[in-house]
């Protein structure tokens, strides 16, 4: 495995993540390690700084939100360049029926949750009920982490702030609130092709 790219952030250190590529099974790990049903998911994402980063990390917040845009009901992304989203939110209205919502990242740091004020560009439901477990995917390369996300029902994930440590097994480790999933290689589901994807993929702790 290639050794991944590492970035002198503001307060700290950010790594290049090589499972963004394939993010969809690590989702449905972390998902299945916490025992919550896709369908109940509120996802929220932070996105990334809008300077260009792809010297870094080719794969950017977009391109991993169109992975798994298919199983999500809910979806509210924080970031300071909407207009970037507006064709993903429109094809995700009209292809799966999923409104998203977008704020500003300010609403995000200033109360630490969903803004209940009126200014999302989209605003509206998602396509279920609401007050399901919360998943928020923190997309930022510069800044420390929202530790004060990690709360029941709550997990907070960073993508690049901290390092999706690699051990030699190949094995990572993906920091999900203060517990931890363990997702095997895609080199360890190559070796068992005749074991089910999700199973060769990925297993808990």
């Amino acid at each position: 495995m290639k050794k991944s790219k590492v970035k002198t952030g503001e307060r700290g250190v950010s790594y290049s993540n090589p499972f963004l590529r394939d993010f969809r099974p690590v989702y449905f790990a972390i998902l299945k390690e916490k025992a919550i049903l896709p369908e109940r998911v509120e996802l929220e994402v932070i996105d990334e700084e809008p300077e260009d980063y792809s010297v870094f990390e080719p794969v950017n917040t977009r391109d991993v939100l169109e992975q798994i845009s298919q199983d999500l009901n809910f979806l509210t992304i924080y970031t300071d360049r909407p207009v970037y989203f507006d064709v993903f939110a429109e094809t995700m209205y009209e292809e799966n029926g999923l409104i998203v919502t977008i704020f500003s990242k300010e609403d995000f740091k200033v109360t630490g949750r969903r803004s209940v004020l009126s200014g999302g560009r989209t605003g509206g439901p998602g396509r279920g009920e609401k007050n399901g477990p919360k998943i928020v995917l923190d997309f930022e390369w510069n800044g420390g982490s929202y530790e004060g996300q990690m709360q029941p029902d709550r997990y907070y994930i960073p993508i690049h702030k901290k390092p999706w440590e690699t051990a030699e097994n190949l094995d990572i480790i993906v920091p999900i609130g203060y517990n931890t999933v363990i997702v095997k290689s895609m080199e360890s589901e190559r070796k068992k092709p005749e074991r089910d994807r999700f199973e060769a993929a990925f297993y808990n702790s």
